[in-house]
């Protein structure tokens, strides 16, 4: 249906006799007091009225102008066709208690096209399973509930069968979700103008109310004081239709019916706070999902909210649970997000880290205003420097290049969402040539399969890992990667619900496979191959120097988190079943991925997220034992392994002429981590020798994973170490010399004896 934008009092007054046109003789139906049904479909048990059946009321309601359309939108919706497995056969089963309460269904049959009629006969949701039982009805009477409101809809739509979960997801628990959201429990505002988004009367009779001046024009107080209901958003006689079906513009689908709906009252995800963009609350800018759902395709460097789609009949879906809407914004007395997990992925790297960035100008707003509070009321020229506030590309790497475009093919399974679910939903049959980014601003491919990129870039959003909104994962079992070693395919283990993060986290190659093939200035695990570094008995990421051992220690356990043994048990208690990666950064579902905390000044870890994850094996509670663990301990870890990096950093790069005798200052050269300004070392480690040129991918390594020394300590340490042995001797000798007096804690890492300042190898 196209959705026309108009309004007028016509169509108030039209919609409000249709709420009360059962009570009259309206219309042109047919014969309002016709004898009940033939079949005896018995009464209402607490009433007492008998039921007569839907083909009785559709033989009235069919026939009335104000109706028909009612009537039509049932006959082809789902509480009358429900699928070829339910029918009347389901009795014994009890899903007719839910699918066809009344028994009314085979009366219907000859209203449908036969093709849909069971050969059990046909179950359906009849009229009186909402309404109440018509006995008293006919035209005249009254009928018990002329608008089923939130206890007829969960009567069916709550808690479903366990039986049903694995097909409906989504579906379990709506009616509780709902009465505990904020469409439920937000303040009913039944005035002028608030009544449009704030009351369910209000919400169906001014829906094609689109901009400033309609509403302040149009927009009437309502007799109403219900909150949104189920019938708000859904049309209650097309089961799964909504309030608005697909928006068109000049005959093409701009809209969704889902996106239309949602944004009916949530408001657009692009434009600027005019008469036409932003309905309302332009100054409270919390309020106007426009702060985080819109990215400005002019600034191509800069991420300044997610691009929706809004042609997917998921637009919204994909990301939030509908039914249990939680309200995300800061609170009134504090300086933090509420703790959704849509505001923690917000705040996580997945997300471009942009719910800090615009919390950070929000409060910085918060503070010019008198009340202070993030919540107090904004200009519009306040709300939108909160709108354009961003991730950049230089701080964030899914800004940092045009995924989209044709020549980042092979990094889009990583670098966009949409090739991140297209490769984990099925990485047998995945062609990056097939990742569609048509919601992208300009985006396109022509008939030859060349790309026309866009300005804009996508995060990895919720709907990149996650099949449904309920959590169901895409990747599954064993991680075959893209590499291997000594010939053979490098595979991770099936490790649960880690198995998400492997695939980008695992490394795209390791440097053992390059030593037969074209050297590179960039390290080829690529950047925070944590998983890799977790699982290096399989992966070798580093340059491992032949003769060397790089096996881990007994006493490494970290890639055994959150597995399970033969038996289903816990391989080890209390780190939970979901692999290590969950283990570790998603204590309690945390979606901002965070396993420490640390001081926004100094960087200095104050507490572990994963604590008790941690405590599930190491001593947390004795200082005085041995191996004690607390944040302390892992600062003193995090510190030893920076400054090793910087040790092996000024090996390589001798502001004069380094070990390797290569000139570096020519051109003031840089160490960047993505190859940029390092012709030098390029043109160089064409020719070094191998190992020479192993030491500076182990920098690389190390630089790109700043982990490494939480993931697997001693594999980190045996890279390093070897790495600065070989520029100090020429040799591997199994000692180095750390300046106690210049590098602290590295020495302390590495254990190097206070006197001599020499350290074995680890």
């Amino acid at each position: 249906m196209k959705v026309k934008h108009w309004f007028s009092f016509f169509v108030v007054l039209s919609s409000i006799l249709l709420l009360t046109a059962c009570g009259s003789n309206s219309g042109s139906g047919g014969d309002q007091s016709a004898a009940p049904a033939e079949d005896d479909l018995g009464s209402d048990t607490d009433t007492g009225i008998s039921y007569v059946g839907a083909a009785t009321c559709i033989g009235c309601h069919e026939d009335f102008s104000w109706s028909s359309e009612e009537v039509a939108d049932y006959l082809a919706g789902a509480h009358v066709i429900h699928s070829d497995h339910i029918t009347q056969a389901d009795a014994a089963d009890g899903c007719l208690d839910c699918h066809d309460p009344i028994g009314d269904g085979p009366g219907l049959e000859s209203m449908i096209d036969a093709a849909n009629v069971p050969a059990d006969g046909l179950a359906a949701v009849g009229c009186e399973a909402c309404h109440g039982a018509g006995g008293d009805h006919y035209g005249v009477g009254p009928i018990p509930m002329a608008e089923p409101g939130i206890a007829e809809c969960a009567a069916c739509h709550d808690e479903l069968p366990e039986s049903h979960l694995t097909y409906h997801p989504e579906a379990n628990n709506i009616g509780t979700n709902y009465v505990a959201s904020r469409h439920y429990t937000a303040s009913v505002r039944n005035e002028a103008v608030c009544s449009r988004c704030h009351t369910d009367l209000g919400g169906r009779l001014y829906k094609d109310v689109t901009t400033k001046t309609q509403l302040e024009a149009s927009v009437f107080a309502v007799e109403s004081d219900e909150a949104v209901q189920c019938r708000t958003c859904h049309n209650p006689h097309n089961a799964g239709g909504l309030l608005f079906e697909e928006v068109e513009d000049h005959g093409h689908v701009v809209a969704s019916g889902e996106y239309a709906t949602c944004t009916s009252c949530h408001m657009s995800d692009s434009g600027s706070p005019d008469d036409a963009e932003w309905m309302y609350h332009e100054d409270v800018y919390y309020r106007i999902i426009t702060d985080t759902h819109y990215d400005d395709p002019t600034t191509t460097d800069v991420i300044e909210g997610y691009v929706v789609n809004p042609l997917s009949e998921r637009a919204c879906r994909d990301c939030h649970d509908v039914h249990a809407v939680e309200e995300i914004r800061a609170d009134d007395d504090s300086s933090s997000f509420s703790n959704t997990i849509n505001d923690q992925w917000a705040r996580s790297g997945h997300a471009g880290e942009l719910g800090d960035i615009k919390l950070e100008v929000a409060e910085f707003y918060g503070d010019e205003i008198a009340d202070g509070g993030l919540d107090q009321n904004r200009t519009i020229a306040q709300s939108l420097a909160i709108k354009e506030a961003g991730s950049l590309g230089a701080d964030n790497a899914f800004p940092h290049y045009d995924w989209d475009a044709q020549n980042r093919q092979s990094c889009q399974e990583c670098h966009t969402a949409t090739g991140f679910k297209n490769y984990t939903a099925d990485p047998t049959t995945y062609d990056a040539a097939n990742n569609d980014f048509s919601h992208l601003a300009d985006w396109a491919v022509d008939g030859d399969g060349i790309v026309t990129s866009s300005g804009q870039n996508e995060l990895l959003y919720c709907w990149g890992c996650h099949s449904d909104n309920q959590g169901a994962l895409y990747a599954s079992g064993d991680n075959t990667m893209s590499y291997s070693y000594d010939g053979v395919a490098v595979v991770i283990p099936d490790i649960g619900n880690s198995n998400t993060c492997i695939h980008c986290h695992g490394g795209r190659n390791n440097v053992d496979n390059l030593k037969d093939a074209s050297r590179s200035s960039r390290f080829e695990g690529h950047h925070g191959p944590a998983a890799g570094t977790l699982f290096s008995s399989v992966t070798h990421l580093g340059y491992e120097f032949d003769g060397q051992s790089y096996a881990n220690v007994s006493y490494f356990h970290h890639a055994d988190i959150g597995t399970i043994d033969a038996d289903g048990n816990e391989v080890y208690a209390g780190t939970g079943t979901s692999g290590p990666c969950v283990g570790c950064h998603m204590a309690d579902s945390d979606h901002t991925f965070a396993v420490v905390e640390e001081d926004e000044v100094t960087g200095e870890i104050t507490s572990i997220t994963s604590f008790e994850t941690c405590a599930a094996c190491h001593n947390t509670t004795d200082p005085a034992g041995d191996h004690y663990f607390d944040a302390s301990v892992l600062e003193e870890e995090k510190l030893g392994f920076e400054e090793a990096i910087m040790v092996l950093e000024n090996y390589i790069t001798n502001t004069t002429v380094n070990t390797l005798n290569v000139d570096l200052t020519a051109d003031s050269p840089t160490l960047d981590p993505d190859g940029n300004g390092v012709d030098e070392f390029l043109a160089y480690y064409e020719t070094v020798a191998i190992d020479y040129y192993g030491t500076y991918q182990n920098y690389k390594y190390m630089d790109d994973e700043p982990g490494a020394y939480a993931h697997n300590r001693y594999y980190a340490k045996r890279l390093l170490f070897d790495s600065i042995d070989l520029l100090q001797h020429g040799s591997l000798t199994g000692s180095i010399t750390i300046d106690e007096a210049v590098y602290a804690d590295a020495a302390m890492w590495f254990g190097a004896d206070a006197d001599t300042n020499l350290a074995a190898r680890p």
